[in-house]
C-alpha cells in the first residue's frame, strides 16, 4: 500500500515514517500543501494522512479539493491534528474525512487508524 503523509512540520513526517516502517507500506513524504495536490495525483495512495494546519493551504481545503477529484472521491483520507475540538471533528466531516487521529498519536494510535482505512480491513 501507499500512503501520502502531508504536514509541514518534517519531526511529524519522520514520526509516521519510523511508525509505519517495515509493514510493506510504503509512504510519500510531502511537507508543502500547494505540491500536495500534485503530487497525490501522479502516486494515487490507497491513504492520505493530511495535517489540519499548514501554510497557504490548510487540511480541511486539501481534503474538499481532493474529494472533488473522482480518483479520490472514496480514498481514506485522515485527519491529523492538534486541534481535537468539536469544531474541528465537525468541519473534518464537512469535507468527509474518512478518519481524525490526534496529535500527539503513538505508534500504535496510528496503525490502528491505517489498518483500519486500508481497503484490504475493509473486505
Amino acid at each position: 500500500y501507499t500512503i501520502a503523509c502531508i504536514d509541514d512540520s518534517p519531526t511529524v513526517l519522520s514520526a509516521i515514517q519510523e511508525f509505519l516502517d517495515d509493514r510493506s507500506l510504503t509512504i510519500i513524504p510531502i511537507n508543502d500543501p500547494v505540491k500536495a495536490l500534485m503530487q497525490i495525483m501522479r502516486s494515487k495512495p490507497d491513504l492520505i494522512l493530511l495535517d489540519v494546519t499548514m501554510p497557504n493551504l490548510d487540511g480541511y481545503e486539501l481534503c474538499s479539493l481532493l474529494r472533488r477529484h473522482p480518483h479520490f472521491k472514496n480514498t481514506p483520507i485522515v485527519m491529523v491534528t492538534g486541534n481535537t475540538g468539536l469544531i474541528d471533528r465537525a468541519k473534518a466531516k464537512l469535507v468527509r474525512a474518512s478518519g481524525y487521529l490526534a496529535k500527539p498519536f503513538s505508534q500504535s494510535d496510528l496503525l490502528k487508524m491505517v489498518f483500519m482505512h486500508l481497503p484490504a480491513s475493509q473486505g
